[in-house]
């Protein structure tokens, strides 16, 4: 038996119900804000007279996005830290957990050197970050389909 109480390998026992609709809801809104203010920042700018400023919401979104992200990785750790060590003998959804994880590493990565890059090294961490972000969605639903 694992610290959480579940199994451990093949008849590792499926994650709450409580749990999963934590994790898609925390997840499923730090998506949904980090869209949101990529929508802000890329198609609705504010125009002026001298010439187009960032959206008005764009920074209290991304506040929201921000403290977000602090519940994300925070529930990226404990989902490493038992889920995954739990269920990896189980081979089951193996593939598409590990691309997951690669994903959120990724956008956990890029989103902190959005903050703390400049220049080249920044362009290319918000490429990363809105890409991968954007596609995080179709990754967990991937996983979570296939766990039958």
């Amino acid at each position: 038996m694992s610290a959480t109480g579940s199994r451990i390998g093949k008849g590792a026992a499926p994650m709450p119900v409580a749990l999963r609709l934590t994790l898609w809801t925390a997840f499923a809104a730090l998506w949904a804000s980090g869209c949101l203010w990529l929508a802000l920042h890329l198609g609705l700018e504010k125009q002026t007279e001298f010439g187009p400023v960032p959206n008005p919401w764009e920074a209290p979104v991304m506040r929201i996005h921000g403290w977000l992200a602090v519940l994300g990785v925070f529930l990226l750790g404990w989902i490493a830290g038992n889920h995954v060590l739990d269920r990896w003998t189980a081979r089951r959804n193996r593939n598409s957990g590990l691309m997951l994880a690669g994903a959120a590493a990724l956008i956990v990565v890029s989103g902190y050197a959005l903050y703390y890059t400049t220049d080249r090294l920044q362009s290319a961490a918000a490429v990363v970050h809105e890409v991968l972000g954007a596609a995080a969605i179709l990754l967990g639903l991937l996983h979570w389909v296939r766990r039958a």
